[in-house]
């Protein structure tokens, strides 16, 4: 089992000599067991990730439909090889809503192509029917989430190790005793740090987290390792080092474009 960070910058795609640390390109994790391919949203960082030639599962889950999330899709190449198919789920909606979700915004006044129609190789599927269908080799469950809109988190779990993605959630307290559950086990949580706790008052009701969140919630619920992503767009390479730095000693990492890690051996690259 592994992960792979194609993108964790929050909102926006930002891309500039003050990013290039840590990317500019918006939410895409994916996590590969055996030949199956797992991706949770598919932001910009979606269109250089590489679809394997032996590839027999290509799933993409979405946490929501904000533009940061979904925008990447028809830009990687692989969507136009037929030979691949591409199955698309979510938490949030049916297979018929996010059908017609993605449709509408990859077509007409939005997108000069209705990938959807024009593309055979695409498939939509309830999120039950996908859970009930990978069940004898990975678990996945899921859980709402605090956000304008509505917003999912993720769980895999393939044998003894797990990953768990958490963006885009306004945390509250109330919330802490479910996600800790939701969290028990995993080696990784990929958890919203959009902001800091400074900045939390005046971004009431935009729909993220803090880092210091990250951390409470981290000691309350045991968590090994977190992973603090969906960065804000305003954030440069410097500025997210002096915050990385601030939290080295907590084990919080600090997501960057292009990470990956092995589950086995427990190693970031």
């Amino acid at each position: 089992m592994k992960l792979l960070i194609h993108g964790c910058r929050g909102s926006v795609p930002s891309p500039s000599k003050q990013t290039v640390k840590y990317g500019g390109n918006t939410p895409c994790f994916e996590i590969q067991i055996g030949d199956m391919q797992l991706f949770f949203d598919t932001g910009t960082g979606f269109r250089t990730a590489n679809i394997m030639a032996d590839t027999s599962k290509v799933l993409c889950f979405y946490s929501h439909f904000h533009h940061d999330h979904i925008q990447g899709l028809p830009f990687n190449p692989t969507l136009f090889n037929n030979a691949v198919d591409f199955t698309f789920t979510s938490g949030l909606i049916d297979k018929d809503s996010l059908k017609h979700t993605l449709k509408t915004y990859f077509s007409g006044g939005y997108f000069p192509l209705d990938i959807v129609t024009f593309l055979e190789n695409l498939a939509f599927a309830n999120i039950a029917d996908v859970i009930e269908s990978l069940k004898e080799t990975v678990k996945i469950d899921w859980i709402e989430l605090n956000h304008p809109g509505g917003s999912i988190g993720y769980s895999v779990q393939a044998g003894q190790h797990k990953f768990v993605y958490l963006l885009d959630n306004e945390y509250q307290p109330e919330q802490c005793d479910a996600l800790a559950a939701f969290c028990a086990g995993a080696d990784i949580v990929a958890w919203d740090g959009m902001f800091t706790d400074a900045e939390l008052p005046a971004k009431k009701g935009w729909g993220h987290s803090s880092m210091e969140q990250a951390l409470s919630v981290k000691q309350s619920a045991n968590i090994s390792t977190m992973i603090i992503a969906h960065h804000n767009p305003s954030r440069t390479d410097e500025q997210l080092d002096i915050l990385a730095d601030s939290f080295s000693a907590e084990n919080l990492h600090f997501a960057q474009d292009g990470l990956t890690y092995d589950f086995r051996s427990g190693i970031f690259k």
